[in-house]
């Protein structure tokens, strides 16, 4: 079959290199479908050229990458699915071909996004694994749901991917923009505000990591991101890959998410070897102050041994869990101040996604002025609700002055911590 793949994210701050739809051509090409991709990113007429790529491509089924549902952050933030319902609306008008959405927003509702966005059917969750398995059920005539699961299709560990074959990285490159690669997928953590948690690890041969990264320092590219949730949710799996990268001397630099557990000093030194330049650290004040299961310890280490190794380090703080209380919050920037990373940006709103804990939590009887957005008729809360469990006034007063801190959604420095350091 012919398969040609959208991305639809246009937000550009920062300009993001839709590694999603790269990661899609292999297994589709492995499996006898011809791919086209089309990234939209830098379009000024997104729909329109949704519909000459499609016209010209004349695909049996048309996939939409959805990046986000919105910025996630609560101050100043943009709804993004209106957009990306205009170009699919577009793309529909030129053909009949059978329409499927994918993408990490999938993480964040199900059917009620799949009715939203128009399309036919809806991969929640990884996609290399489920999208031929659709199409091949396509071509036997085969009934599949119109939501699927992504995570319950297997990934071949050793998935080799050619990287620049289908994207043009030359723009994301001009705006500074570093090239994604993964490591693994999935979280097994049990975060109740998080879209990921209770996700399988999904982990790369390290064989199959390290070769793609090569093939990307031998393109040129010298800044890579580790997208995965948190490059070290599998200690033994995360020193083995790093110690591989730093054995193939590429002379790249990377940096990525990470957790403060497990970790250690070894893990560090191979951060170090493998080109590591700086890392993000993802805290929150609740688990940081109550020391489970992280605590001030854990997040000082981290920060001391990587420091050691001239690692660079910005922090994601979130803070105002429903009934925290402002104690806790100042245990917990007390805890990092003294730790001294290179930055923190702190998010003292939490965005509520359908079926979560933390959403049932506060829908269920949190003060009604500590959540705002639409409710009623807010079909899978689709549109931003938040739940905001600290007094923002006090916050601020509270980090006056100190400039390692910086609100969320506040700061002309970037939008992103990575772009702060």
């Amino acid at each position: 079959m012919k398969v040609a793949i959208l991305n639809t994210n246009t937000y550009l701050m920062p300009p993001v290199i839709p590694l999603g739809i790269e990661y899609l051509a292999s297994p589709l090409e492995a499996h006898g479908h011809e791919v086209a991709l089309c990234d939209l990113a830098f379009c000024e007429e997104p729909e329109r050229e949704a519909v000459k790529f499609i016209e010209a491509e004349k695909p049996d089924v048309v996939g939409y990458s959805v990046r986000n549902m919105d910025m996630v952050i609560k101050k100043n933030n943009v709804f993004f699915l209106d957009g990306v319902r205009k170009i699919i609306e577009a793309g529909k008008q030129v053909t009949d071909a059978t329409t499927v959405a994918g993408g990490s927003a999938s993480l964040c509702a199900g059917e009620p996004l799949r009715a939203y966005l128009g399309i036919d059917h809806l991969i929640r969750g990884p996609a290399e694994g489920a999208l031929p398995a659709l199409l091949s059920a396509f071509e036997k005539k085969k009934e599949m749901p119109s939501v699927i699961d992504g995570w319950s299709y297997e990934i071949p560990p050793g998935i080799s991917h050619k990287r620049g074959k289908h994207i043009s990285y030359e723009r994301y490159l001009e705006a500074g923009a570093p090239v994604g690669i993964e490591s693994k997928k999935g979280c097994d953590r049990l975060c109740t505000f998080c879209v990921e948690r209770r996700k399988p690890l999904m982990k790369r041969e390290t064989k199959s990591f390290v070769s793609e990264a090569r093939e990307l320092a031998e393109l040129g590219f010298d800044m890579l991101f580790l997208c995965d949730s948190e490059i070290n949710l599998s200690g033994a799996h995360t020193k083995e890959t790093l110690k591989a990268l730093a054995g193939e001397s590429l002379g790249i630099c990377w940096t990525g998410y990470f957790s403060p557990f497990p970790f250690d000093e070894e893990m560090a030194r191979l951060a170090s070897l493998s080109g590591c330049s700086s890392v993000t650290l993802s805290v929150t004040s609740w688990e940081l102050s109550q020391g489970y299961p992280y605590g001030k310890k854990e997040v000082r280490h981290f920060c001391e041994v990587l420091k050691a190794e001239g690692i660079r380090i910005a922090v994601d703080l979130l803070v105002g869990y429903p009934g925290e209380s402002k104690s806790s919050i100042e245990k917990a920037l007390l805890a990092i101040q003294k730790s001294a990373p290179d930055t923190v940006g702190i998010c003292s709103s939490i965005r509520l996604y359908d079926d979560l804990p933390i959403t049932k939590k506060v829908l269920n009887g949190a003060p009604p002025e500590t959540v705002s957005g639409k409710i009623m008729g807010n079909s899978g809360l689709l549109e931003p609700v938040w739940f905001s469990g600290i007094d923002e006034n006090w916050l601020k007063k509270k980090i006056a002055g100190e400039s390692l801190f910086i609100l969320e959604g506040e700061s002309k420095l970037g939008t992103v911590n990575y772009e702060r350091i």
